[in-house]
């Protein structure tokens, strides 16, 4: 008995031993939720990517960011995304309105991307030569500081600006590597982009749609088309402060009749249209009246088909006649005999 106490408390022990390996491997495998990322994050991860790279470190200016921060809430608002901000602004102007440079002439050049995380971003939409100069070596220029916006776009995704800014003459005299050689050839970057509206074709029944590209606002699609962008908003409900659209959205322009109007008889070709003719029927039709057979000739009368049966011959009955009274004569003999 004392035995199996001792069994059964050794069971109890390796249950609970068991229960808290699995809690502590629980914890140590549950993710830890980070933090939302932020401007002077982005501007941390590019400092050290230029490290990595030997160019000096930028430095982190607070109305740099703030240039950086606005933007990217703009494009968030309205959807825009793009170098070109509020107002028509470049990544320059953005800054100097917050009065960076003291009124001194300044430059800046400009990254963004919409991705999940900031690694994703360097890796992905700025991994392209272009965005690689303003991160790194920046056409040559000598930049000294740095600002990075942030802003949720939804789902998991953010809105990244990296702004790079100097006073222009004041750049930074500090070295960087001679990669002059080994430069990569520049390519394509379509977030340097914007298009102008080009006006669409009327439908047949008056609709006008236009398709949205990069770069493009309502202000500057009413602006194309001659409409005020409230009634861009009425045709295609949206809230009357809604601004947002979308690269490839389809906004009406115009509503349509709905009915297609035929504004000219189309000619038909005489090749294809066959003159009328009197119908050939393609099977023997019904007479109009029942025709009597023609009456048969003098030879089929004198000589008849031998499978027509004629009238019997006269002696015939007389023979049958004959035959069966005597069978009956001799039937009477017969029975006479017997008896």
């Amino acid at each position: 008995m004392h035995y199996n106490q001792i069994v059964k408390i050794s069971k109890n022990t390796c249950l609970l031993i068991g229960l808290a390996v699995l809690a502590l491997v629980s914890v140590v495998n549950s993710p830890v939720a980070g933090g939302e990322p932020n401007g002077y994050d982005l501007a941390a991860v590019v400092n050290a990517y230029r490290a990595a790279n030997g160019y000096y470190a930028l430095s982190p200016n607070s109305l740099v960011m703030s240039a950086a921060q606005t933007h990217a809430e703009w494009i968030v608002a309205t959807g825009q995304g793009g170098h070109i901000g509020a107002s028509g602004s470049n990544e320059t102007i953005r800054v100097s309105w917050t009065g960076y440079g003291g009124g001194a002439a300044i430059q800046c050049d400009e990254n963004w991307a919409i991705a999940g995380s900031i690694n994703d971003a360097m890796s992905g939409a700025w991994s392209d030569w272009t965005h690689q100069e303003v991160m790194l070596n920046a056409w040559g220029n000598r930049y000294t500081d740095i600002g990075g916006g942030v802003a949720a776009w939804g789902e998991g995704s953010y809105v990244f600006i990296l702004n790079v800014c100097m006073v222009v003459g004041q750049g930074s005299g500090e070295t960087v590597p001679d990669d002059g050689e080994t430069a990569p050839e520049a390519t394509a970057d379509y977030s340097n982009y914007v298009y102008s509206v080009t006006l669409a074709t009327p439908q047949a029944d008056g609709t006008i749609t236009h398709t949205v590209l990069y770069g493009q606002t309502l202000a500057s699609i009413a602006n194309a088309y001659g409409v005020t962008i409230e009634t861009l908003r009425d045709l295609n409900n949206m809230a009357a402060d809604y601004t947002a659209i979308w690269v490839d959205d389809e906004l009406i322009i115009q509503q349509g009749s709905g009915t297609v109007e035929v504004t000219a008889t189309p000619e038909t070709d005489a090749s294809l249209t066959p003159e009328p003719t009197a119908l050939t029927p393609t099977h023997t039709p019904r007479p109009t009246a029942i025709q009597s057979p023609a009456p048969p000739t003098a030879e089929a009368q004198s000589a008849p088909d031998s499978e027509t049966e004629g009238p019997p011959p006269p002696w015939l009955g007389i023979l049958l006649v004959a035959f069966s009274g005597g069978g009956l004569i001799l039937y009477l003999i017969y029975t006479s005999i017997k008896k």
